[in-house]
């Protein structure tokens, strides 16, 4: 199936702006507060002893200890992949049932699901950063051809394998077109990354929370605009509200 690049971006911004949209900015905003605070507290507390916060641009810090950063950081860390899991089942659903929230997208089969998609995320983290390390072009295709296993993972219950395997086979045929949505959602990054910038004038943390609120927007966004590519190119009814409850 031939993926339609402009449905894929008109019908994800409508999964993005829907209740389940809505709900996922949430998740994402509250996880990368935590982990972006609790990293910023730890590079604070292993300055030495004659610099002060106040002479390094670091940004927002909690008030914890190293090691409770540390065990926080790490949670919120791993929090960050149950988010990734729910975010792809809201919007993976039909457009009619994205106002709906059944139990079902958060509990089902979430433990061997949140196993499966750590280990996708281990294997993409390494995977792409090496393609791109050797040479530009295998870290791109495999940016292209993997994009989808985490979806896999959440809303077809597959396992790592099997995940990597899906997105590769989906991704097939339609890689010039994803490639288009990778350049997308590059500019979007760089869009947010602007944004921080021109508020860090007013201060290091206001710049790093404006940030954070708009990249997690335009991530979002993203997720809706795979989700829909994803639903597309699947060529399978997601899903219901019903079956998840």
């Amino acid at each position: 199936m031939a993926l339609r690049l402009g449905q894929a971006v008109g019908r994800g911004a409508r999964r993005a702006l829907s209740i389940s949209g809505i709900v996922a900015l949430v998740l994402t905003i509250g996880y990368q507060i935590v982990f972006v605070g609790s990293l910023n507290t730890l590079v604070v507390d292993q300055l030495p002893p004659s610099v002060q916060p106040g002479d390094v641009t670091i940004g927002f810090t909690l008030p914890l200890s190293t090691d409770v950063a540390a065990a926080l950081g790490v949670l919120a860390l791993l929090l960050g992949v149950g988010v990734f899991l729910v975010t792809a089942r809201l919007l993976s659903r039909d457009l009619s049932a994205l106002a709906t929230l059944p139990g079902g997208l958060f509990t089902r089969r979430i433990a061997p699901a949140f196993l499966s998609a750590l280990v996708v995320s281990v294997v993409l983290a390494v995977a792409i950063p090496l393609g791109f390390a050797l040479l530009f072009v295998p870290g791109l295709f495999l940016t292209v051809s993997l994009q989808f296993a985490l979806f896999a993972v959440a809303v077809e219950d597959s396992g790592p394998i099997d995940a990597l395997r899906r997105s590769w086979a989906l991704a097939s045929g339609n890689r010039w077109r994803l490639l288009a949505l990778v350049v997308l959602f590059g500019v979007l990054g760089g869009i947010g990354g602007l944004v921080g910038s021109l508020f860090s004038f007013v201060s290091p943390s206001v710049g790093q929370l404006a940030s954070l609120a708009v990249n997690s927007v335009l991530v979002v966004l993203m997720y809706g605009i795979l989700a829909d590519a994803f639903v597309q190119l699947r060529g399978e009814p997601t899903p219901s509200a019903n079956a998840l409850a």
